[in-house]
């Protein structure tokens, strides 16, 4: 009977339904990270505790929005420092340095395992484009290619003058695996959370595995880690 009345069931009204439960999964470990003081920012941005005025987080692949920095500008009053190498976001974050009063400050870099020059990918249909050429945005074509300077997570503080990192939001569009798999530990002393948006859906090679594998590395340098959904991660001590 209830096989009858699950085929019956429009596949629409299913699709509905399993957003809604999935929406439900997701409020209630939102609340379980709360306790624990895990705040969480749409769409999937989580970080721990509170920040001070004169607290500057690092937001690297902000994207032409922004969103995380406007959103810690808003909430906290932080300085921001975004971090992407895409020249067609160059004007949309300039603007919102201006309309941030000078808060957040955009500079043209990546961050990889590399430093130095590095080929970066311009996706020109897609928001994100990526160093990796397997990545789906840039296999889709409609690509520009240039060379962008690279920085380390070693020497990330210092090219910012900054002491330590209080908090780094990490979304390298695949990067992150090649960047925790030559990483060692004393690379993140001067980092306090690390968010990583880890890319096994977009980069054929990597798998959930390989992201569990790399959370878990994350985790024996003296990290705690909490994760939604296995997929994006904040990592803090």
């Amino acid at each position: 009977m209830l096989s009858l009345i699950k085929k019956a069931i429009p596949t629409s009204l299913k699709i509905q339904i399993r957003r809604v439960i999935d929406q439900i999964g997701l409020n209630r470990k939102i609340r379980a990270g709360a306790k624990s003081g895990i705040g969480f920012a749409k769409p999937n941005y989580l970080f721990k505790g509170a920040f001070l005025p004169q607290d500057t987080i690092v937001d690297v692949g902000c994207g032409f929005d922004a969103d995380f920095s406007v959103y810690m500008i808003k909430k906290f009053g932080v300085k921001t420092i975004g971090i992407d190498p895409t020249l067609k976001h160059k004007s949309s974050l300039a603007k919102i340095s201006i309309e941030s009063g000078g808060k957040f400050i955009h500079k043209e870099w990546a961050v990889s395992a590399t430093d130095g020059k590095i080929s970066f990918n311009e996706s020109e249909n897609n928001v994100s484009g990526s160093i990796l050429g397997e990545h789906k945005n840039i296999k889709n074509g409609g690509v520009k290619k240039y060379e962008v300077e690279s920085i380390s997570l070693l020497n990330l503080p210092a090219r910012l003058n900054l002491e330590k990192i209080k908090y780094i939001k990490l979304d390298l569009e695949g990067a992150e695996y090649e960047l925790i798999e030559k990483i060692k530990k004393e690379d993140l002393e001067k980092y306090e959370q690390i968010f990583i948006e880890f890319h096994h859906h977009c980069v054929p090679r990597y798998s959930k595995e390989d992201t569990l594998r790399m959370a878990r590395k994350i985790e024996s340098f003296g990290f705690n880690s909490f994760s939604l959904d296995k997929h994006n991660f904040l990592f803090y001590r």
